[in-house]
């Protein structure tokens, strides 16, 4: 017969090693745990915790890798794995359960970035190449009292007579496809002289100012009228 000492101690070995089916709260940190239940109504299976951040556990079940805010978790698994920083609400996924019947998703299509738009073509030169017998052999951008609407002309006459030419032989052309008339002809020095006509020698050469604006101009090329 078994006496009262014995039986006691029995008792509270029994207590100590008692484990109720279907709960996880008893279960210690390293074992894999069959079930939790979080505060929030789901139900985990198969969970092994994989570290503890504190606020939080993240765990591995049949569920997926998950990181569960302390505040969900049942009391006695909260007291095993001691808080380390202040708890969070919610449970985020880390990763979802494996799936074989879903195929894995694409990656997202990342679109191509735009290109720099093309700048507008300069216009090509519409002009008669010859005018009187004259050629417009060079011009350039230069400046008049300020003003940028100016280009220095170099003339050349190819026959054998002086041509006189007027400011409304020249056009400019700008970028956009715009023709300008021109205003005057200057011959440059100092001082400057301001012409309603020009006179090209005989197999010669004039070196004019053409003022087509006393304004800023976009000029693509310098061109006789048509």
């Amino acid at each position: 017969m078994t006496s009262p000492t014995v039986r006691i101690a029995l008792a509270a070995a029994a207590c100590l090693l008692a484990r109720p089916l279907g709960m996880a709260e008893d279960q210690t940190p390293a074992a894999k745990i069959a079930t939790i239940a979080l505060n929030d109504g789901r139900v985990l299976h198969n969970v092994k915790v994989m570290s503890n951040e504190g606020a939080s556990l993240v765990v591995h079940a049949d569920e997926g890798l998950l990181k569960i805010a302390r505040t969900n978790l049942p009391p006695a698994m909260a007291a095993a794995y001691p808080a380390k920083g202040v708890a969070s609400t919610g449970a985020e996924t880390v990763m979802p359960a494996f799936n074989p019947d879903k195929p894995p998703e694409d990656p997202p299509t990342r679109k191509p970035e735009p290109k720099d738009r093309p700048m507008t073509p300069r216009p090509v030169a519409r002009a008669r190449p010859v005018f009187k017998g004259c050629t417009i052999v060079s011009f350039q951008m230069k400046a008049f009292q300020g003003s940028q609407g100016s280009e220095q002309v170099v003339v050349q006459n190819n026959t054998e007579a002086d041509v006189e030419l007027e400011p409304a032989d020249f056009n400019c052309i700008l970028t956009d496809g715009t023709r300008h008339a021109a205003g005057y002809i200057v011959t440059d020095g100092y001082p400057f002289v301001i012409k309603k006509k020009e006179i090209v020698p005989a197999r010669g050469q004039i070196d004019d100012l053409i003022v087509f604006a006393n304004k800023p101009l976009d000029i693509a090329s310098v061109e006789w009228r048509r």
